[in-house]
């Protein structure tokens, strides 16, 4: 999937801009509040529903403005994105109204990397949770249902925790939770093991000098029966006020050498393993598939020094994926080729000085 041209209109401190992207390479240069992380994360905004910045839209609208606007033209359909101060959200595809996030982000594969996105593996399990349910609703279109269903009547029994004091009264949730919990959780399981290879022979390109072990934890110990185990849990479940057990619980451990990967790996490794990981789900969603990922590079330099920016460059730009990179200057990419490329240069909101590299031979 390709971005082939992309609006934005009041968003964050730019007031109006229409791009037209390369297919491959974009380069988006400007200095440190210029507005050349607003183009990524205005992209971001139509694949997720939401920011990697802020919490808060009202944050990302023009100063006194009511909206702002995102939409973009891809291979097939045109997508599109508004959202106001109060929060609600119009989303249209074909200039047809549609009520999910859920089909813009199936048809706007997206990946982001940025300086405070290392949250996958030294913060708390829901990013990772939040990485496989990427990874899977890309590859298993039944997965997003069961999984929304899991979280409507999870919330419905953590609800009727706080409200009784004997079991029997959760028994008809939980035989429907238990179900849901398998769907979900198999899903899962078979994705991990999917998607293993690829990422372990992206980690040993990235950071050969370790020995790579991942492993998925479903939430609940696999020895015993989660229906049995949520019986045995509910005088603690019901003082707590939450459900201890289940797909909602699930993590991802990764390791090097046999240790946890945040005691092990320096920052700019980090950079690198988290690249790995979303390289590996973009090539494995593309084989299933056969969509391309769109990734979105914030600060491509950060914590990298030359041989490590070069090799990062290298596999972003060798996988035929739509690339948008952001950088102060132009002498901060090395390794990638800018032949063919398209580059913007943002100040003050504004984006111009549109060109085009001239490819040759």
């Amino acid at each position: 999937m390709q971005i082939q041209s992309l609006g934005l209109q009041n968003f964050r401190n730019i007031k109006s801009a229409n791009l037209s992207p390369n297919p491959k390479l974009n380069v988006i240069l400007g200095q440190n509040g210029s507005g050349k992380t607003s183009v990524l994360e205005a992209i971001y905004y139509l694949g997720f529903g939401r920011s990697f910045r802020s919490n808060r839209p009202s944050k990302v609208i023009t100063y006194q403005q009511d909206s702002f606007v995102v939409f973009a033209q891809l291979d097939e359909h045109k997508i599109g994105l508004q959202k106001f101060k109060g929060g609600d959200t119009a989303l249209r595809i074909n200039k047809e109204t549609v009520r999910s996030q859920a089909v813009l982000a199936s048809l706007l594969p997206l990946q982001i990397l940025h300086p405070e996105g290392y949250g996958l593996v030294d913060g708390s399990p829901k990013h990772r949770r939040a990485y496989l349910d990427w990874g899977v609703f890309h590859v298993e279109h039944q997965f997003h249902a069961a999984w929304q269903n899991y979280k409507r009547i999870l919330k419905q029994r953590n609800a009727l925790l706080k409200q009784t004091r004997q079991y029997q009264d959760l028994q008809f949730w939980d035989k429907q939770l238990v179900e849901l919990a398998f769907v979900v959780s198999d899903q899962r399981k078979k994705y991990v093991e999917s998607i293993a290879d690829t990422l372990a022979e992206l980690v040993t390109e990235f950071l050969p000098e370790y020995q790579f072990d991942m492993a998925f934890y479903q939430g609940w110990d696999d020895k015993v029966a989660l229906e049995e185990l949520l019986k045995q849990s509910f005088e603690r479940d019901r003082l707590l006020g939450y459900t201890q057990y289940g797909p909602h619980k699930a993590d991802l451990k990764f390791k090097f050498d046999g240790i946890n990967a945040v005691d092990v790996i320096s920052r700019g490794q980090l950079k690198l393993f988290v690249c790995a990981l979303i390289l590996a789900q973009g090539q494995h969603a593309q084989q299933i598939s056969g969509k391309k990922t769109v990734y979105l590079i914030d600060d491509f330099a950060a914590e990298l020094d030359m041989s490590k920016r070069v090799l990062l460059a290298r596999c972003l730009q060798h996988n035929g994926s739509q690339v948008f990179v952001s950088a102060i200057e132009e002498q901060m990419l090395d390794g990638f080729d800018l032949e063919g490329c398209t580059m913007f240069h943002v100040e003050h909101g504004v984006i111009s000085d549109y060109k085009t590299r001239v490819k040759h031979g």
